[in-house]
Parts: C-alpha cells; sequence; structure tokens
C-alpha cells in the first residue's frame, strides 16, 4: 500500500479491511466492500471503466412537477458538470421514487440513531464496512510526494441545497472568516500537526490546497469520517450573520433573540453534519433538507432538489420523498412506536429488549437485525481524574482505586441479565479482531473478586465506616455520584450495587447530554458512563480520543485532563501543564496520527498506546463484542445486511440509496 501518495480519483483502498482479513485488490475492483454491492465512481470514471452510458437523467415525481411548474430549474442544471456527478451502485437494486420513513430521536440535540451519520457527506466518503476510501463531495484529493499538501477538487457545477453554486469560496470561508476569526472556533485539533495549523489556500473555483508542517498521510481518514471540523460552509447564505460582512449583524442576533452575533452565526451554521440543525433555511449538501420543527421537537426533512448522486441508470438520489425525526424521550416509549410500526428504524436498543423486539416483528412489519460489533465493551465506566473535589482526585488518581471498582463488578451477571449470554465479559478495549489486541487485555482485572478489591481500599487507607460505607483521607464518607446521559440505568444500577458491597456509595444521576457536558466543562462529574465504541483501527486512527486526556472528545472530557488537552493544544499558552505520564500519552496520540496505515510505525505506535491506556486502567468495562441491535422496517430496500459491521453509528448505511416498497 502507498502512503496515498497518488491522486485519489477513484477510490482509496486501505491496507487491512475490517477484522484484517486482507481482500486482493481484485476482488475490490469487482465492488467496493466484501458484503454488498455498494459502489461509487465519478460518472466519466463510470462510462470509461464500465463501458455503459447514461444517457439521460431522471428525478423524482415530486420534483418534476415543480419543474413544470416553473418553481424549480430542470434536473441537468441542477446537478454538477456532467462528468463531475457521482455515480452510485446500488447494495441491492435499483429503487423507485417515493415514500416517507420516521425515525427517533432521545433529545433535541443528540443524533438519536443512523439517521444522521448515513445522511452525512463529507469530501470523501467510506465504503460499508470501511474497506474503502472515495472522493465524495470532492471529485478528487491529490497527496503531495511527502503527503504535506492536499489538493482537494470539488465538482463543478455542484450546488447548495438552495441552487447557489458550491466552490473553493466556501472551503476558505469555512478556514478565514470561521476558524480564523478570534471570536469564532478555533481550527480543531485534527487541523493542528506538528504543532502547527494547517494552511489552507485557494487555486481557482474548484481547488483548494491544504497544508501541513510534516507528512500527515491519515488526513484522507479524517476528512471521510470526522464529527468536527467540516471544511465547507455556505458563504452566501451565512454572511448575512457575520460581523466581518454585516455591520448589523449584532443587532440581528439580537432582533432574533441572540446575545451576541457570534451566538446566532453559530447557531444558523450548525447543521452541515450531525443532527444539530436548527435553521431549515441553511444550505446543506445531504440527501433531505429540513422543512421545519414542529411545537414537539420533531424535525421534518424533504428531498434536496439538487443533490449531486445518481444511480446506474441515472435516476437522481435520493429514492425518498421525505422523513421524520420524532423525539422520543422514553426507550419503553421507542419500542413501542418500533412494535407499532411507527419507526422505520431505530437504535439505542439493548440486548435485553431482543425477545420483545423479535415478538413483535410480524405485527410490527420490521426485522430486528443484529450486526456484528468491533468493540472491546458495550458500555464502559470513566473516573474524572481531574475532578474539582481534591479529595476525590487524589483518591481517583490512584490506580488502586480503579482496579478494585474493576475487580468489584460481577460481568459474569451483567452478561447473563442484559444480554442473555450473549457478550463477552471482559475488560474495556480494543476488540479481539482489532491489529492492536493481545490476550492478556481481556481479563485485565475484570475477574469478579471483591475480596481482592476490598483489599486495595483498605491498602490505600479507605477504611470502611460502620455503616459499610467507606471513609476519605478527610474523614467524610466515600459517596461518589455516577452521571448517565445514555440510558444506561439497569446496568448502572447492578454496578452501583457491586460498588456499594465494597463500601463505596454511588448515586445514580441520570442527565441529559447538555447537562452533562456543562458539568464536565466546570470539572463536577465524579464518574461516567458511556458507549465504548471509537476502537475499531481506523477509527481510533482519526480519532484516539480514548487514549489520551481528557480521554473523549475534546468538547466533552469525560475522563478529566481538559485543562491538560488545552495547554497541549495552545502549546502551553493556556491550561494546565499536565504530569509527565499523560504529557507522553499525548505525544504518542499525536504521533500515531501521522503514520501511514499499515506502516511499522502505525503498529508500534498504535500498540503502545492502547497497551498504556489499558494498563492505566482509564475505562472500566463490563461485557463486550455484543451484536448491535437495528430495527428496521421491511419496507425499507438496500439498507446494510447483518454482514454489515457496526462501527460508528452505520455510518456506511448510504441512504440515499434506500428506497420503500409497500
Amino acid at each position: 500500500m502507498n502512503s496515498y501518495r497518488s491522486r485519489i480519483s477513484l477510490f482509496t483502498l486501505l491496507v487491512f479491511v475490517f477484522a484484517l482479513l486482507c481482500i486482493p485488490v481484485a476482488a475490490q475492483e469487482a465492488g467496493f466492500s466484501s458484503v454488498d454491492s455498494f459502489r461509487v465512481w465519478n460518472l466519466d470514471e463510470y462510462e470509461a471503466e464500465t463501458g455503459s452510458t447514461i444517457a439521460t437523467f431522471n428525478e423524482a415525481p415530486m420534483l418534476a412537477e415543480r419543474v413544470a411548474s416553473g418553481d424549480l430549474p430542470k434536473l441537468e442544471d441542477r446537478l454538477p458538470v456532467r462528468e463531475d456527478i457521482q455515480v452510485v451502485q446500488p447494495r441491492e437494486a435499483i429503487g423507485t421514487y417515493g415514500g416517507e420513513l420516521r425515525y427517533n430521536a432521545t433529545n433535541p440535540s443528540t443524533f438519536g440513531n443512523i439517521g444522521w451519520s448515513a445522511w452525512d457527506q463529507h469530501l470523501a466518503g467510506l465504503s460499508t464496512n470501511w474497506e474503502v476510501i472515495f472522493p465524495n463531495i470532492a471529485k478528487s484529493i491529490e497527496f503531495s510526494e511527502d503527503n504535506t499538501v492536499v489538493t482537494i477538487t470539488l465538482r463543478r457545477g455542484m450546488k447548495w441545497s438552495d441552487g447557489q453554486p458550491v466552490t473553493s469560496d466556501d472551503i476558505m470561508f469555512w478556514y478565514e472568516n470561521i476558524m480564523l476569526h478570534p471570536e469564532l472556533p478555533n481550527l480543531p485539533s485534527s487541523y493542528i500537526v506538528g504543532g502547527q495549523p494547517a494552511v489552507l489556500a485557494k487555486v481557482d473555483e474548484n481547488t483548494v490546497t491544504v497544508t501541513f508542517a510534516t507528512a500527515y498521510p491519515g488526513f484522507i481518514e479524517i476528512i471521510a469520517r470526522t464529527d468536527t471540523g467540516f471544511p465547507i460552509a455556505p458563504r452566501h447564505y451565512l454572511e448575512q450573520w457575520h460581523i466581518d460582512f454585516n455591520e448589523d449583524a449584532q443587532a440581528k442576533a439580537e432582533e432574533e433573540g441572540y446575545a451576541t452575533w457570534i451566538e446566532a452565526f453559530e447557531a444558523h451554521r450548525g447543521g452541515q453534519i450531525a443532527d444539530f440543525q436548527i435553521d431549515p433555511g441553511l444550505p446543506v449538501l445531504k440527501p433531505w433538507i429540513l422543512l421545519s420543527i414542529d411545537e414537539f421537537g420533531n424535525k421534518i426533512y424533504e428531498r434536496n432538489p439538487y443533490y449531486w448522486k445518481v444511480d446506474t441508470e441515472g435516476n437522481q438520489l435520493p429514492y425518498i420523498d421525505r422523513q421524520i425525526r420524532v423525539l422520543l424521550s422514553d426507550l419503553e416509549v421507542v419500542k413501542l412506536n418500533i412494535q407499532a410500526g411507527d419507526l422505520d428504524y431505530a437504535d439505542k436498543l439493548l440486548i435485553s429488549d431482543l425477545p420483545v423486539l423479535r415478538a413483535g416483528e410480524a405485527e410490527g412489519n420490521y426485522t430486528a437485525l443484529l450486526f456484528p460489533t468491533d468493540q472491546g465493551a458495550t458500555r464502559k465506566y470513566q473516573f474524572n481524574i481531574t475532578v474539582g473535589d481534591p479529595v476525590l482526585r487524589e483518591i481517583f488518581n490512584d490506580i488502586r482505586f480503579r482496579q478494585a471498582m474493576s475487580l468489584a463488578i460481577n460481568r459474569e451477571e451483567i452478561n447473563e441479565t442484559l444480554f442473555f449470554g450473549l457478550g463477552i465479559p471482559r475488560q474495556w478495549g480494543v476488540s479481539t479482531n482489532s491489529p492492536f489486541y493481545e490476550d492478556w487485555m481481556s481479563d485485565y482485572y475484570a475477574a469478579y473478586d471483591p475480596e481482592q478489591a476490598n483489599a486495595l481500599l483498605d491498602e490505600m487507607g479507605l477504611t470502611m465506616g460502620s455503616d459499610g460505607i467507606r471513609l476519605r483521607p478527610d474523614g467524610q464518607p466515600l459517596r461518589i455520584v455516577l452521571w448517565d446521559a445514555i440510558d444506561n440505568i439497569r446496568m448502572d444500577e447492578l454496578v452501583v450495587e457491586y460498588w456499594g458491597d465494597i463500601g463505596v456509595a454511588t448515586e445514580i444521576n441520570p442527565s441529559t447530554r447538555e447537562a452533562q457536558v456543562a458539568a464536565l466543562l466546570a470539572n463536577e462529574v465524579h464518574v461516567s458512563v458511556w458507549f465504548a465504541d471509537v476502537v475499531a483501527a481506523i477509527d481510533m486512527h482519526t480519532r484516539p480520543i480514548w487514549f489520551r486526556p481528557p480521554y473523549g472528545l475534546d468538547t466533552t472530557p469525560l475522563g478529566g485532563g481538559f485543562a491538560w488537552r488545552t495547554w497541549w493544544l495552545t502549546n502551553g499558552a493556556e491550561g494546565e501543564e499536565p504530569p509527565p505520564y499523560y504529557l507522553e500519552q499525548m505525544q504518542l496520540a499525536d504521533d500515531f496520527l501521522l503514520t501511514s496505515v499499515g506502516s511499522e510505525e502505525y503498529f508500534e505506535l498504535g500498540q503502545q498506546l492502547v497497551n498504556r491506556t489499558v494498563e492505566q486502567m482509564m475505562h472500566i468495562g463490563t461485557v463486550g463484542e455484543v451484536p448491535y441491535i437495528y430495527v428496521r422496517s421491511n419496507r425499507i430496500q438496500n439498507f446494510p445486511s447483518e454482514s454489515t459491521i457496526y462501527i460508528d453509528h452505520l455510518r456506511g448505511a448510504h441512504s440515499d440509496q434506500w428506497y420503500v416498497t409497500e
């Protein structure tokens, strides 16, 4: 495998296929994925490679009606320049137009399920099981010989969902007027390499270069799956809220109820990726556009008439007319809606829900799918090692405490009670399929041994009080609060019981994500439970978030060390200098990001990152490698099959080629 040094005009093969099964290049040329027929081309490449010609283009009846009424330009004027249109080979069959789908989200600002990631469009895209990275919004992505300069060429004639051109000015607006603006969000850490921020420069109307201080071959993965730093914004629309372009931006913000133009600008620009859009007017590059948000917080989406993809018969995608994001905060209500056939796809379900879901399949006209996962745990518990309470900070930073809390957990019982024995009781970490997995990791302080747990706490001097609660060094009872913003209460209740048995009194605090983030940034969270994702090899290579402070996203510092991370990103200008161990860990993570996938350095640094994090017990796992449940209405076709590996919110779902049969 080269180091991404050549032009990526069709696709880039990763040096490893998921689960480390090396599929020959010839097999990949027959189709992007080993599990289905999904594939994409630029139209000129499609015709040259297949010998087929797409002579005409077709559109959905609802759009044809708008064209006939004069409300919309004809299709050929809405698509990119012919050669630059993306052609999609659907995974099962050419679809039919029409239909409406309903999916759920658990609170107004959460992604809820695969809706957001299956819709998102990035500069580069990922095949179903992430075997292949291909140009997506970009027509081509070219790396220099030394991997320090990336040339990104957009599709000529591509348009935003309001019909305005997408050009390099939109990338430069994101860079110069948002990322470099002193009052707006700074350039994300993934664009800071070798201690220096990337430099973006306009070449022409459709081309920009991104220059790094040192070689950065992993940047192709960053722009294919990142959730932060989406490097393009509709300048023509957002200028009206930006003070540099509208001297009345502050007054406009106040009229809309915002305190500052910055708040208004950020509110209006959010939603190019993920499910956080609140402005229906925001032009996007997704297959569906937000029409409205009703009084209950439900979001109504309709097809994007300027979407820039067609299938192999020239039918403009997406096939489905409308989608409705239903706000349902109670998972029991979610299940009732599934059983009634009122939700067409849903996830965030528990294995313990499986019998009920399977029993309702016929009546609800859906199928409960079980996807294999690439996770070493389903959920994990993290202690905040920089918590504001100095006594708790001292306790949490003693590795014996974290070891004891892990040994106190009865993983076998959790597996049987909540997962019907389908999981593997084990410690947090990478899955057994990862190139960074070693046999010792699964069992590392994962045995149920309350006797040893008690001995470790005794050794720390945390003496047991007469009421069965241990005492802190200051003589106060050792009471901690467990924050849960992901509705993991059933597992929490068992874990809290186990911890209480060794004298650590724990209270569960069910929370919204917004409240938890605020508490994390204020350093008030003691311990939290979270998803144990982002450990698949390609995923951790782009986001080693669980392997260095703050052991989570910079915006969600679950494990602590937010001030350390700030110090690191500002070269010591702000924040707090981290202790040597954590300094080394952040350096390792940064060095790992700069490696070429499959290189000797890649495997060496990845192994060090994983080993050190597991050894230090920064995360405590319970049960791992449990199948992930998705519910799919039997009406939806071209949906991923159970051969698909769950990596990260089913990002390879490619919902623009789903279609509905009644």
